[in-house]
């Protein structure tokens, strides 16, 4: 089917007085129809900034107002008012109903580098109904495929690297990764390119990430400033954080989130940690090398400020020797020549550095429970809400028990309690979880269900008195003033209740 498109004048081309931004408004006149599609102070600005756009670029060559005639000689324009009332605000200014806009609106109309045309062109429908399909189309998402699909970050990073011929630090990163499959696993190679390129961008181009991770970013081209074997195990492990323990790019928008970040990477991963203990210390008195790499941070002192001069190349194997016989890139002692060994540490994330408190895969057909634990996992960040996390963790360990609990009894083989080997009370007025973890880890390990060394463990933990992770320890979050959860603490609580949870659940 061809399209209807005609240069219509512009004084016969009319805003819809019925349009959907309206809402249940019906502009009575074209001036009331400029003075709704402005009602909103954002609408009114986003429309000077659209006029000034069309004032310095001229109109979008891939863009058409789709009209409709109005049967008395008119055409109505069902998409594009906005581009519309953006025009018309340039032919005349004095029409902008919000007197603080009129200036940048006259503004643009002195500006114009072209004159306004007297015609438009315009794709015509025969009618409202006719052109419904394609204005829901291009309003209503992707569709499919049918609709507008947007360009993702990778698409977005792509097209800049095109236009500017250089590529962002995000993409640097992905093909630091890829190209040199010598120095990182196979899994982090595959990792790299599930986390989108800006996300990469926004942390490895900041002030802290730099420092920890020895990637110096300097006219916009990225530089590791030690041999990769050392860089390696950090950014591994950075990027499992965002893989695996549900980091995203929320977590790093701030400088203060990137600091944050970092901070979980366990020390001895860290490049100069691993750089310094690859080397035999210098001979007292020995110079310090010009091109020592930058000092790592200090969470209380701030960030180190002082860059070296003259970065190490990226390098896949062990360090280069230079002709003294030192390292290249390395600090070097002429009566004690530095001997390079490879750290042979690679990037093993601790559960500590998760963001989630349980992580894991748990099959759980109770509605209500489940909720519980999608919170656990998908919602309740443990270092920002911890005393949630540990009040809802506790809620989810009881009333797990309690469920299993029920369908043991429904299946004639109860838990029944270590003490008098009667059946377990679930539910209000039961038993204490004290004695329903005990009782249930007993009954699992008898049947098969739960190793166990895992079933003393947890029999141990939920007993001992006023411990961290007892069952006392967890009535305090509930019921003291005074005993505030640690982060730290909860995750490794959750990781030693975890093979209980999985055995009931899974």
């Amino acid at each position: 089917m061809s399209r209807d498109i005609r240069s219509i004048p512009l004084d016969l081309i009319k805003l819809d007085q019925e349009n959907v931004r309206f809402g249940n408004d019906v502009a009575q006149n074209q001036r009331e129809a400029i003075d709704l599609l402005m009602a909103d102070p954002d609408d009114a600005r986003k429309l000077l900034k659209l006029a000034q756009h069309i004032a310095e670029n001229g109109f979008d060559p891939t863009e058409l107002q789709l009209v409709t005639p109005d049967g008395v000689g008119s055409f109505i324009v069902l998409e594009g008012n906005r581009r519309l009332t953006a025009v018309k605000l340039l032919q005349k200014p004095d029409l902008c109903p919000v007197e603080k806009l009129f200036k940048g609106f006259m503004t643009a109309h002195n500006q114009l580098g072209f004159d306004l045309p007297q015609e438009l062109q315009c794709s015509v429908v025969s009618s409202r109904a006719e052109g419904d399909m394609w204005i829901e189309l291009k309003h209503t998402g992707q569709n499919n495929g049918v609709g507008r699909v947007g360009w993702d970050s990778d698409i977005r990073d792509e097209r800049r690297a095109r236009q500017t011929g250089v590529e962002s630090i995000g993409r640097q990163v992905r093909n630091l990764v890829k190209d040199n499959p010598q120095v990182f696993s196979p899994k982090s190679i595959a990792d790299v390119y599930l986390i989108p390129v800006t996300t990469l961008t926004r942390l490895f181009s900041s002030a802290p990430a730099q420092k920890t991770f020895q990637l110096r970013v300097e006219n916009k081209e990225l530089t590791p400033l030690l041999p990769l074997e050392f860089i390696a195990p950090s950014v591994e492990f950075a990027l499992d954080m965002f893989v695996s323990e549900g980091y995203n790019v929320n977590d790093i928008r701030s400088d203060d989130n990137r600091m944050r970040f970092v901070t979980h990477i366990p020390p001895e991963l860290l490049p100069q940690k691993l750089f310094s203990g690859s080397l035999r210390p210098p001979s007292a008195g020995a110079p310090q090398s010009p091109n020592a790499p930058l000092a790592p941070i200090d969470p209380e002192a701030g960030l180190s400020t002082g860059l070296p001069q003259s970065p190490v190349p990226p390098v896949g194997g062990a360090a280069a020797p230079n002709p003294a016989g030192g390292v290249s890139g390395a600090p070097a002692s002429p009566a004690q020549p530095a001997v390079p060994v490879k750290p042979g540490i690679r990037a093993k994330p601790l559960s500590r550095a998760r963001k989630f408190l349980v992580p894991w895969s748990l099959d759980i057909p109770n509605n209500r429970i489940n909720a519980i634990y999608r919170d656990l996992r998908k919602t309740l960040v443990v270092d920002d809400c911890p005393n949630a996390v540990a009040v809802t963790f506790r809620v989810f360990l009881e009333v797990s028990c309690d469920d299993f609990i029920l369908r043991q009894t429904q299946l004639n083989d109860p838990v029944l309690r270590i003490d008098t080997q009667r059946p377990v009370k679930d539910g209000m007025g039961g038993d204490k979880l004290s004695m329903k973890i005990q009782s249930i880890a007993k009954h699992l390990e008898s049947s098969g269900g739960l190793a166990t060394p895992a079933s003393k463990a947890i029999f141990k933990r939920a007993t001992s008195f006023d411990s961290v992770g007892s069952v006392d320890h967890f009535n305090l979050f509930v019921h003291s003033s005074a005993s505030a959860p640690v982060p730290s603490e909860l995750k490794d609580i959750a990781d030693e209740y975890r093979p209980l949870l999985e055995a009931i659940w899974n």
